[in-house]
């Protein structure tokens, strides 16, 4: 299952706004401190708002901000809010057959998603960002340099 851009944008913003919690930021400290274009913020937090992870306040003390802390918000929670409903793995898990290639295609988005829902945004955040990807998930086997 691939991810598509405004999914892994979310995740970014979502790391960022965690290492911030309480307070709040405007979209142009979001779009400063991840490289994010201040347009694909307000995008992605919008959608982000609409998905309750977030909530945003107007005017000039306003911002956005997370309304959980960070080590209460999963990776898979924010992947479920932004990756299409209609997608060919979510039509097969609402499938009532019982076949070989149906067990294993909701074998394989189980293994996808179990990654996710182990790894919360407190995880991320404190993993240094020079760091490879996979000490950031709990669990996960480190891969050799090189392989």
């Amino acid at each position: 299952m691939w991810l598509n851009q405004q999914t892994l944008d979310a995740i970014r913003l979502m790391v960022d706004l965690a290492s911030r919690w309480p307070s709040a930021a405007k979209a142009a400290e979001l779009s400063l401190s991840t490289g994010i274009t201040q347009t694909n913020v307000q995008k992605t937090v919008h959608a982000l708002g609409r998905s309750t992870l977030i909530e945003t306040e107007r005017g000039r003390r306003g911002g956005v901000r997370l309304v959980r802390p960070a080590d209460a918000i999963t990776i898979g929670e924010i992947v479920r809010a932004f990756e299409p409903k209609d997608c060919p793995a979510n039509f097969l898990m609402a499938s009532d057959r019982d076949d070989p290639v149906s067990t294993l295609m909701f074998r394989a988005h189980r293994g996808f998603f179990q990654p996710l829902e182990a790894t919360t945004l407190a995880d991320l955040e404190k993993t240094p960002k020079h760091q490879r990807p996979e000490a950031a998930i709990p669990g996960a086997a480190p891969t050799r340099p090189g392989a």
